[in-house]
């Protein structure tokens, strides 16, 4: 896994809307790096629907299972061995 990656979530848009993503994500990833701030400033996202910033980069869903599958596919992207490419 990229050691580099990190998520941060903000403290209100987690009480409304993505705490389970978050329990989900603290759970099966315990080597990313993953935070609570008391504000992100997103405050147009904040209420409206879940999200995280994933690396400074906002990755939002419609719900709680629309964001994990975008951040769960992108984990299992960068956790995935390059192909190997032939050289002539």
């Amino acid at each position: 896994m990229a050691s580099t990656l990190s998520f941060v979530f903000c403290k209100k848009n987690l009480e409304l809307h993505s705490q389970a993503v978050y329990d989900l994500l603290k759970e099966q990833y315990p080597n990313v790096s993953i935070e609570v701030k008391d504000c992100v400033d997103k405050c147009g996202l904040c209420t409206d629907v879940p999200f995280v910033l994933r690396n400074n980069a906002v990755v939002a869903g419609r719900d709680q299972r629309d964001l994990y599958n975008k951040l769960e596919k992108g984990l299992k992207y960068l956790s995935a061995k390059p192909d190997l490419l032939e050289m002539k």
